[in-house]
C-alpha cells in the first residue's frame, strides 16, 4: 500500500515470483476470488503461467509486471477508483492489466519490430505490434482449461473483463501517449464508461513508469536495466546495418543520461494530470 515500494527485495523474499504472489494476494484480499467464486488454485496456476511466460529481460521482466501492479493497486485506492470508478470486476480487470501489459515481451520496442518486419509487425499491420501481444498472447492462456480461471463469470461479464484489459493494455503504447492525455485534460468529469476507462488507462500509463517515484537506488536499478535492454536491441539494429535508434548506442550517451526531457514533456505532465483530477493521487507530484 506505500507509494514507495523495492520488487527486487520482494522478488528474492518470494525466490523469483513476485508478479504471482503479489497478483494472487492483491486479488484474494480484494475479495474477487469469492465474489466471482473463482477457485484459488486456477487463480494460482493462472499467475504462475503468467510468470513464466514473460520473458527474462532486464527491463521489461515479470518483476517490472509486479512492480506497475503495485503502483497501480495504490494509484487506484489512494485516488478512490475504486469506491467511484469501479465495480468488482472491473477492480479484477485493472489488475489483470497491470499483471499482463508486458507479457511475452521481446526485449525491443515496437519500432524496431517493423522496421525489421518482425512476425509480430507483420500479424498485427504495423499497429501497436507489442500492445497486441501481449494482450493476445495472456487471453491465450486462458483458452486453456486448467488456466481458465474466469470460467465461473458469465458471458456478459467475460466480454466486459475482456474490453477493459484490452482497452488498458492498448493505452500503454507510448505513440497513443499524447493522444490520451490530451483526451483526458479536455474531457469533463467521467460521466460515462468511456470517461471512466480514460482515467484507468491514464492510471495504467502512470504506473507503468512508476519507478520515477521509487528512492534514488531502486530508480537507479531500474534506469540501468532499462538501459542495457535499450543497448542490446542497438546490438542487434549494429548487426542487421539499419540505423540504431537514439540512445540505443553503447559507444554514446544512453538513457541515463536523458532523463530530464523525459520527466518534462512526458512523466510531469502525465501525473499532473491525474493528481489535478483525483487529489488522492498527488503522492505522485513528488516525483
Amino acid at each position: 500500500d506505500n507509494w514507495e515500494f523495492d520488487m527486487w527485495e520482494l522478488q528474492d523474499v518470494t525466490q523469483g515470483h513476485a508478479l504471482s504472489v503479489l497478483g494472487f494476494y492483491l486479488i484474494q484480499r480484494a475479495g474477487l476470488m469469492d465474489r466471482f467464486k473463482i477457485k484459488p488454485v486456477k487463480v494460482a496456476r493462472l499467475l504462475r503461467a503468467i510468470e513464466s511466460g514473460y520473458v527474462d529481460n532486464p527491463y521489461h521482466s515479470a518483476i517490472h509486471a509486479a512492480d506497475v501492479l503495485q503502483t497501480m493497486h495504490v494509484i487506484i485506492h489512494a485516488a478512490q477508483l475504486h469506491v467511484h470508478y469501479l465495480d468488482a470486476l472491473g477492480l479484477l480487470a485493472s489488475y489483470y492489466a497491470a499483471i499482463v501489459h508486458d507479457f511475452a515481451h521481446p526485449g525491443l520496442t515496437g519500432d524496431f519490430l517493423i522496421a525489421s518486419s518482425d512476425p509480430l509487425a507483420i500479424r498485427y499491420n504495423d499497429r501497436s505490434p507489442l500492445e497486441n501481444h501481449h494482450c493476445a498472447a495472456s487471453f491465450g492462456l486462458l483458452r486453456r482449461q486448467e488456466l481458465n480461471a474466469l470460467a465461473p463469470l458469465s458471458q456478459s461479464e467475460r466480454n466486459a473483463f475482456r474490453k477493459q484489459v484490452i482497452e488498458l493494455v492498448l493505452a500503454t503504447d507510448m505513440k497513443q501517449h499524447f493522444s490520451i492525455l490530451s483526451h483526458f485534460n479536455t474531457a469533463p468529469q467521467p460521466v460515462d464508461d468511456t470517461e471512466r476507462l480514460l482515467s484507468l488507462q491514464l492510471a495504467l500509463k502512470c504506473a507503468d513508469i512508476g519507478h520515477l517515484g521509487e528512492s534514488l537506488e531502486v530508480h537507479n536499478k531500474w534506469l540501468s536495466n532499462l538501459e542495457e535492454e535499450f543497448f542490446r536491441q542497438g546490438d542487434k539494429e549494429r548487426e542487421l546495418g539499419i540505423p540504431i535508434s537514439p540512445l540505443f548506442d553503447r559507444s554514446k550517451q544512453g538513457v541515463s543520461k536523458s532523463q530530464v526531457g523525459f520527466y518534462d514533456f512526458v512523466a510531469l505532465p502525465l501525473v499532473h494530470a491525474l493528481s489535478s483530477a483525483f487529489p488522492g493521487s498527488k503522492p505522485l507530484m513528488r516525483w
